[in-house]
């Protein structure tokens, strides 16, 4: 039997925000075109807002670019530089919401271009592809326990360490079972290059409501 859990075990924090400011960044990769495309959510949104981002390559910027933040800015990498497990290329990502020629509020972040598809392996049978290439997806399943926090790891190191540990025993994946793990873990996932998959935790009972919530909160987690 499970021990029993309970509380506040995702990350909490405070963020002080000027009246206007950069809720949230949705980016998608495109690894075939080499592209970038950043959506933004603003904390109280307004008309006459720009977004101004770059794209960065070993602290040199690769891409730029400038657009009204209530439409999809699209950053073209020159040469892209593919994600993938034992390569795991990260770009940085700097972004800047501006008003009358200032800026107002700015946001850091990071994105790996890669491609998971499916497709034929050397015997015709559909494999798992990663980048247009086969890759043969290892790994075990990762409830996600820890032994001084059951649900919540104790620190930041902890959680690189479990990364690191999983892809020091020569494997290349964790399917993480019904538990969604804070964001900086995935984090690491990224940086060390490491796969996930990410099961959803059970929806209970089949009704209408429970199917409504399941979609929404599937919805929420990726």
């Amino acid at each position: 039997w499970y021990t029993p859990t309970t509380g506040i075990w995702q990350t909490v924090w405070l963020e002080p925000l000027p009246d206007q400011a950069i809720e949230r960044l949705k980016l998608t990769p495109d690894a075939d075109a080499g592209t970038m495309t950043i959506e933004s959510r603003l904390y109280v949104p307004g008309d006459g807002h720009t977004l101004r981002a770059s794209a960065l390559a070993g602290g040199q910027t690769v891409a730029s670019g400038e657009g009204p933040a209530s439409a999809p800015l699209r950053l073209t990498i020159p040469r892209p530089h593919l994600w993938a497990p034992g390569d795991p290329f990260l770009y940085d990502l700097k972004v800047a919401l501006v008003r009358d020629g200032s800026v107002i509020d700015e946001a850091t972040s990071y994105f790996g271009l890669r491609k998971i598809s499916l497709g034929p392996g050397s015997d015709g049978a559909a494999r798992l592809l990663i980048n247009g290439k086969p890759l043969f997806q290892f790994g075990f399943l990762d409830q996600g326990f820890w032994p001084d926090g059951l649900h919540t790891p104790p620190t930041d190191e902890a959680m690189r360490f479990d990364i690191a540990s999983t892809l020091g025993f020569g494997m290349n994946l964790a399917r993480k079972h019904i538990k969604i793990e804070p964001d900086r873990w995935y984090y690491w996932a990224d940086k060390l290059g490491l796969l996930v998959w990410q099961d959803m935790p059970s929806g209970g009972n089949d009704t209408p409501d429970a199917r409504k919530n399941f979609s929404s909160e599937w919805q929420r987690l990726i």
